[in-house]
């Protein structure tokens, strides 16, 4: 970006301060006094014509053309128009050309050296060889005080004065005190022989005037208009120069003004509605003599203002860095094209933005269109006042911008302010202009900020400008003029893309500033947008009732709802992965020996808070038991206590937090402050239809969402023990907003990553070797309670997901040969009650969780000869056992185990537990869990039942015979099927895939209890049990069989157990199961 200070030179006058605004005021009279008089009482820039035209003076075309056809028309050419009106309507070049004019008249030849460009030297007429005259309508009296008696003063009275002196007035005084339109005689006797520049200033207001001192005063005005033009077309020498504004032109800005004239006129108040109404009528007949007579000239064509501004205040601008710059524009315009208005891309606008640089059109289009419309302000010489004292702060504050736009205007000027304020007669703005803005008197306000100076503060630009504040002025500005008639006038307001073209520039752009405008809404408290428009208004909006309401907020309020919005953020799972603690910052906030992670949440209303303290202690002087399940969830808002060096904390870190819980506590006050405004407004002089009118709830229901996702957006940190042993920092990424399932997926997604832990992804080879580093690292066994026990204690050991992922794992790692699982009774044993390996799974219904299991390293169970097999024949140890039954009738577990070790030798648990319960399978023994008692019938438990039985010591086992005896089973026992092994294998799987089929052909028969256990062929094992299953189970899964059977392949390890009680015999399945 090429700042204007580097391609522009300031005039020296305004760069040192002394530049003096007032210069812009001229008007002809003092011109033409100083010539008379050679006394001065304006500044010499229009006095000294030499500088007056190289300093002051850009050549328009319109100047040329004037100075060019006056002058050649004095000089006796009758080929050009005598008589020209200079028209006004771009807002400038109107007295400068009188003044031209009335330099080249006195000075003529004198001036050869600096006219140049603006008009051929040989037009100069001779020094003093021209007669000026000088009317200026508005200060030209209608009648003088003569005695006692009112004569009339009149406009040929004046001419003949200033031609001739008092000589030539006295010559045609009788026609000149007459109200009556003089005749030829006073016009030869006047401009007989004469060369003459007449310039008529402001006819309007004179017209106006002379109608209000007598009722046809306009008419003979008018009158006299005519003979002149007449007269001087007819003759060389002669040139008329005079201004007249319309009707709606001449007094629509100056009502006020002109009533007091008027009034002077008639000694009389008058009001401004009967006055207007005296000059339309004054203006009508002389307007049509001027139109009939003149060449209507403008001075300053609208492309030319730009260049006229420049010659006042630069000495010198960079024309190829108006170029550049003008490309740079067009670039971020043709990116942003869909904001802007269309005009905004087009080659016509650069063109206009090389013309007007370093003024950006935007503002030139706003002083000349909107600010120029106020009553006071002077067209062009209240621009350049207000550019001058503009050009004037960029350069002292040394402000690198591309271009100079409305929002560069310095409001923060006492002189500024006066003349934009008191030129628009809008000084009752200048509490919005400090409140909003910022200005003179912000500093005394409360908190000494204006709200865009605090929404700069809280989302400063990245580029370091002051983007509310900006944007927020442009509006301002744009509202000072048009205000009576409101929003209906073209005038006042200024629309979304009409501020975005206004506004942005290559740095700041138009998305930039879109957002600067939203915040309008939120944040201002006289700004508004309405019907399409932005502008400011001198009645209190919302936000100003909203920010009284915010003073009454108390910090308890606002420490309340910030908490409670953490709470409804970030809560517990489904999946229970945390206990979750809320508001926490002291140790004893969080529980201890829970056995599962604890998520303590921290409050964002905490100050500091200690890490190390609130893992490792559960209270004062009480260290915690379980610190490896500490969890500390930290918002932004909290600073870390640094009591452990090597905790990792984050750079300015102390600073950040307190901007960040003051930009909070600011929201949370606004919501608030919105929730005691809707509750009840009338509390506040706020009608209800107001705010449903204005949509404030859907505004209040934003707010409160945006708290939300700032409440969320500040819990970045989660604090745990690692696996390094220490405590670490890792950071979370929310989206925001109301989803405490979101916050805890999320954590839960960072521990898996870090290896902190453990899920049912684990369970492979590689991260159970890297466990078994853990479980063994101080022997070659290790309890299961030992390792709950380090799981929750030991800091260096990750997190188990839930309790039962550890059984998940401990079984994994016994069917990938890590480690081996044992259970023994006593410690004098040599041999283990329950061993599983590699070979030999843990079955199902095993409890690994409880107390009596163990771990082992593979080695271990070798250097114990653990894996000798030993020669029990398992169908001896069944007829031992149930020859022991057999001849004692009844015998408890306990005292089988007795009588087998006895006669057998050591047999595990487990060994004799199995073989009871094969028995118990094929119906040979039955096993009761209530002692025998003749008046009561037992519980039996056999055949199908048995599958899930797990043998007590207590328990008795009897034989069938016994059961018979003693009336617990019938005499005539149904005829069961129980199959199991090979030949479970052989008749079941062929028919697995028929199942469904079989049944829906009439299968009637129910499954007691099917047991399927397969290797997949792709990797792991699956083992299906169904038990009480009726024919209508049977029938829905058939469909489940058939998927069933095209996955699972008979193999070794294959294993297949079926029991039927009650076979029917016509019932298809059982008739396939007695053909095999």
């Amino acid at each position: 970006m090429i700042s204007v200070l580097q391609t522009c030179q300031p005039r020296p006058e305004i760069l040192a301060g002394t530049f003096n605004p007032e210069v812009f005021t001229a008007s002809l009279s003092p011109i033409i006094d100083f010539y008379r008089t050679g006394r001065s009482s304006i500044d010499n820039i229009y006095t000294n014509a030499q500088q007056f035209f190289d300093e002051a003076t850009y050549p328009t075309q319109g100047l040329k053309t004037t100075l060019t056809e006056v002058f050649s028309r004095i000089a006796g050419d009758m080929t050009v128009p005598a008589i020209h009106r200079l028209e006004t309507a771009f807002g400038g070049g109107k007295t400068h050309t009188l003044i031209a004019c009335t330099h080249i008249a006195y000075q003529g030849k004198k001036l050869e050296g600096s006219i140049g460009e603006i008009l051929d030297p040989n037009l100069l007429p001779a020094p003093g060889s021209v007669s000026v005259v000088g009317v200026a309508g508005d200060e030209i009296p209608v009648h003088k005080s003569k005695g006692k008696d009112l004569i009339p003063y009149t406009l040929w009275g004046e001419i003949a004065y200033q031609i001739g002196g008092e000589s030539l007035y006295k010559e045609v005084e009788e026609e000149a005190t007459s109200y009556a339109a003089p005749g030829r005689t006073y016009f030869d006797k006047v401009f007989g022989g004469r060369k003459v520049l007449l310039m008529l200033d402001e006819l309007a207001q004179y017209a106006a005037r002379l109608e209000a001192a007598r009722p046809d005063g306009a008419n003979q005005l008018a009158a006299f208009l005519m003979t002149l033009h007449g007269y001087v077309r007819n003759h060389p020498g002669i040139a008329i120069v005079l201004t007249l504004a319309s009707s709606t032109d001449a007094f629509a800005k100056q009502t006020e003004r002109l009533a007091e004239l008027i009034a002077v006129v008639r000694g009389e108040e008058i009001t401004e509605d009967d006055a207007v109404g005296i000059s339309e009528k004054a203006i009508k007949d002389i307007t049509s003599v001027v139109a009939r007579d003149a060449v209507q000239v403008t001075p300053v064509q609208a492309t030319e203002i730009s260049s006229v501004l420049a010659k006042r205040l630069f000495v010198s601008v960079n024309r190829l860095a108006a170029r550049e710059t003008a490309e740079e524009y067009m670039a971020m315009y043709r990116r942003n094209s869909n904001l802007l208005p269309e005009e905004a891309a087009s080659e016509r606008f650069r063109d206009r933005m090389v013309a007007n640089y370093p003024f950006h059109p935007t503002l030139v289009d706003f002083l000349n269109k909107k600010l120029a419309e106020a009553e006071n302000f002077q067209g062009t010489r209240g621009v350049l006042r207000v550019l001058s004292l503009a050009v004037r702060s960029l350069w002292k504050k040394q402000i690198d911008v591309p271009m100079i736009h409305t929002c560069h205007l310095d409001l923060r000027t006492e002189r500024v302010v006066n003349e934009v304020l008191g030129r628009t007669g809008s000084s009752d703005l200048l509490l919005v202009l400090n409140a909003d803005i910022g200005s003179v008197d912000t500093e005394s306000l409360d908190g000494g900020l204006s709200n865009a100076e605090r929404a700069d503060r809280n989302n400063p630009h990245p580029e370091g400008h002051p983007l509310f504040e900006y944007t927020w002025k442009t509006v301002f500005l744009h509202s000072l003029v048009g205000r009576d008639e409101g929003i209906s006038s073209k005038i006042f307001g200024i629309t979304e893309s009409e501020a975005l073209f206004s506004v942005s520039f290559p740095g700041m752009t138009p998305p930039q500033v879109r957002t600067a405008l939203e915040e309008i809404t939120e944040s201002a408290y006289y700004l508004r947008f309405e019907q399409g428009k932005y502008y400011a208004s001198d009645e209190p909006t919302i936000n100003s009732i909203l920010a009284r309401i915010r003073n009454g907020v108390t910090h308890s309020q606002v420490k309340g709802l910030l908490e409670d919005m953490a709470r409804r953020i970030i809560k517990a799972d489904k999946s229970g992965l945390f206990h979750v603690e809320h508001d926490v910052s002291q140790p004893d906030h969080l529980p201890d020996e829970k056995g599962k992670p604890i998520l303590g949440i921290v409050s964002p209303t905490v100050e500091t808070i200690d890490i190390e303290a609130m893992v490792t202690m559960k209270g004062s002087n009480q260290p915690r038991m379980q610190q490896n399940l500490i969890f500390l969830l930290v918002p932004e808002t909290v600073k870390i206590g640094e009591t452990n060096p090597s905790l990792e904390l984050l750079p300015g870190q102390g600073a950040k937090s307190q901007d960040v819980r003051h930009r909070l506590e600011a929201i949370a006050r606004q919501v608030l402050a919105m929730q005691d405004l809707i509750k009840k407004p009338q509390n506040f002089g706020v009608n209800p239809k107001r705010l449903e009118e204005s949509g404030f709830s859907k505004r209040k229901a934003e707010r409160e969402h945006a708290l939300m996702t700032a409440v969320a957006d500040i819990y970045t940190s989660l604090y745990y023990p690692s696996t390094a042993g220490h405590i670490v920092r890792k950071e979370i990424k929310t989206t925001g907003g109301e989803s405490g399932a979101s916050f805890i997926e999320l954590i839960r997604a960072a521990l898996i990553e870090a290896g902190e832990l453990l899920t049912e992804q684990n369970n492979n080879r590689s991260d159970l070797i890297n466990l078994s580093k853990l479980f063994f690292e101080r022997g070659d066994t290790v309890t299961v309670e030992e390792l709950k026990h380090s799981f929750a204690c030991i800091r260096s050991w990750p997190v188990l997901v839930n309790e039962g992922i550890l059984e998940q794992l401990i079984r994994g790692g016994v069917q990938k040969g890590v480690w081996c699982v044992f259970r023994m009774d006593s410690p004098d044993q040599t041999r283990p009650d329950e061993f599983y390996h590699e070979k030999n799974d843990v079955p199902m219904g095993v409890n690994l969780m409880s107390a009596s299991y163990a771990l082992i390293t593979p080695q271990g169970a070798k250097r114990r000869g653990w894996f000798d097999e030993r020669k029990v024949d398992p169908e001896m140890l069944k007829q031992q056992i149930y020859e022991v039954v057999d001849k004692e009738g009844s015998v408890s577990v306990q005292r089988i185990e007795e009588v087998i070790r006895e006669s057998v030798g050591e047999v595990t648990r487990k060994e004799l537990d199995d073989t009871v319960v094969s028995l118990l399978k094929d119906s040979k023994l039955y096993a009761c869990r209530n002692k025998e008692d003749a008046g009561t019938k037992p519980n039996l438990i056999a055949g199908s039942k048995a599958f899930q039985y797990v043998p007590l010591s207590q328990d008795v086992l009897v034989t069938e015979d016994k059961a018979k005896a003693n009336g617990w089973i019938d005499e005539d026992r149904s005829y069961r099927i129980h199959i199991q092994g090979d030949e479970a294998i052989e008749k079941v799987l062929p028919l697995l895939r028929r199942m469904g089929s079989l049944y829906n052909k009439g299968g009637k028969t129910k499954i007691d209890f099917l047991d399927l256990y397969f290797k997949i062929p792709a990797g792991g094992a699956l083992r299906i049990q169904l038990e009480d299953a009726p024919p209508q189970t049977i029938k829905a899964l058939g469909e489940w069989f058939e998927v069933l059977d095209g996955i699972v392949k008979n193999g070794e390890q294959t294993e297949v157990e079926l029991d039927i009680a009650d076979p029917a015999e016509d019932c298809p399945f059982v008739k396939e199961l007695n053909k095999k």
